[in-house]
């Protein structure tokens, strides 16, 4: 294996080895705070990302990825560290606006080097993405599996805290880190932004992919208070995590291997978006085994058509501009997930879980049916390159 694509996978198993996955918001829970407040907490977290994506997106760009991830565990560690410390309300928040900032910056590094590794070696993305996604998805179920125990015979807060120093663990493997020198653009007009979100293929595949993100984002608030209300233990939480991100990331890995079943982009979109909208609308009829089962089909069709997706918006844009179109992404998604949280947190308090899933399915819906709307209606991307090409050679 290369030395460059083995670090890559060495740092992202060590700052997504998460102990604090499956206890995080029984931890919130246990020192007196609400679902309510759980999820306006976590409006702090997703604004900070929405504050700082696009500025975090062009100092990557600038600084380079190697030094962007560096700086993104030292900050994730340290705002991990603020969160098992404090338990007022401003302690927690500052220590999510740390840790956000942490986040924002890592969510496009990691994916901008490893497309542009792949793509500097010949390489095929779509099996390196995925590799990179299954260690992600390994490292979280172990850590959930054990941080599962931990909290139960131990202390919720001695999870926090070990969470903490493993990720900031993970900035020593950056310094290995290897990245491409980038070639810069002399076309002008290629490096505004706008230009990329009026394409109409990166404008549908970016509300896609936030789809999904909200999707996720959420699903990880609900799922733990879920499982409780089933009768489940905290210990055995940390199994169903453990296998839920297992097999989330057994999706990602094989996704060149299925890769074929979303060659045609409008039939991926509907039946990818369907299947997902599903998993969330059964686990709010019923409660039981079948929909644990919908729950962690949930994550397996995220691990799998996330993939395809960031293939997808990698390829039409150049490098000098990669992480900025990404960090759009991020700050959609988690300005989405910001207005979402307290309302459905305050809807689940009130009427319930099940109810309140029930409404979600309903947003996942909007937004994927609208992201299909634009696939179809929209602005065609050939005719957009063409008109790059005819503007970069004015310039």
């Amino acid at each position: 294996m290369r030395s460059g694509l083995r670090n890559i996978y060495i740092y992202t198993f060590f700052y997504t080895f998460l102990l604090l996955n499956p206890i995080w918001v029984l931890y919130l829970l246990n020192i007196g705070y609400s679902i309510f407040y759980v999820t306006v907490l976590d409006v702090v977290f997703y604004l900070t990302i929405v504050l700082t994506s696009i500025p975090m997106g062009r100092i990557t760009d600038s600084i380079g990825r190697k030094k962007a991830l560096f700086i993104s565990s030292i900050l994730t560690g340290v705002g991990i560290i603020f969160f098992g410390l404090f338990q007022s309300f401003l302690g927690i928040a500052i220590s999510y606006v740390v840790w956000g900032i942490g986040v924002a910056i890592n969510s496009v590094a990691l994916e901008s080097v490893t497309y542009e590794y792949t793509m500097s070696h010949e390489m095929k993305y779509l099996q390196i993405i995925g590799v990179v996604n299954f260690l992600s998805a390994i490292s979280v179920a172990i850590a959930s599996l054990l941080g599962g125990y931990i909290g139960e015979y131990i202390g919720l807060k001695v999870v926090v805290i070990l969470t903490a120093f493993v990720v900031l663990s993970s900035s020593l493997f950056t310094l290995k880190l290897k990245e491409r020198k980038r070639e810069l653009t002399r076309n002008k007009f290629s490096l505004k932004l706008g230009n990329y979100i009026k394409d109409r293929r990166i404008l549908s595949i970016i509300l896609l992919r936030v789809a999904l993100l909200l999707n996720i984002n959420m699903m990880l608030i609900f799922k733990q208070p879920y499982y409780k209300e089933m009768g489940i233990d905290t210990g055995m939480i940390g199994v169903i995590f453990f296998v839920d991100v297992l097999l989330r990331g057994l999706a990602s890995l094989n996704t060149h291997r299925l890769a074929f079943i979303a060659r045609n982009r409008f039939f991926a979109m509907l039946l990818f978006t369907s299947l997902t909208f599903f998993t969330i609308y059964i686990p709010g009829l019923i409660e039981n085994w079948i929909s644990l089962v919908f729950l962690i089909l949930n994550s397996v069709i995220f691990g799998f058509y996330s993939n395809i997706l960031s293939e997808e918006v990698n390829e039409l844009v150049p490098s000098e501009v990669r992480a900025t179109v990404l960090s759009v992404i991020f700050l959609v998604s988690s300005l989405l997930t910001a207005v979402a949280e307290p309302f459905l947190g305050y809807s689940a308090t009130v009427i319930g879980l099940e109810k309140t899933l029930l409404i979600f399915s309903m947003i996942f819906l909007i937004l994927s049916t609208l992201a299909i709307f634009i696939h179809i209606m929209g602005r065609d991307s050939t005719s957009f390159k063409l008109e790059l090409d005819k503007k970069g050679s004015q310039s």
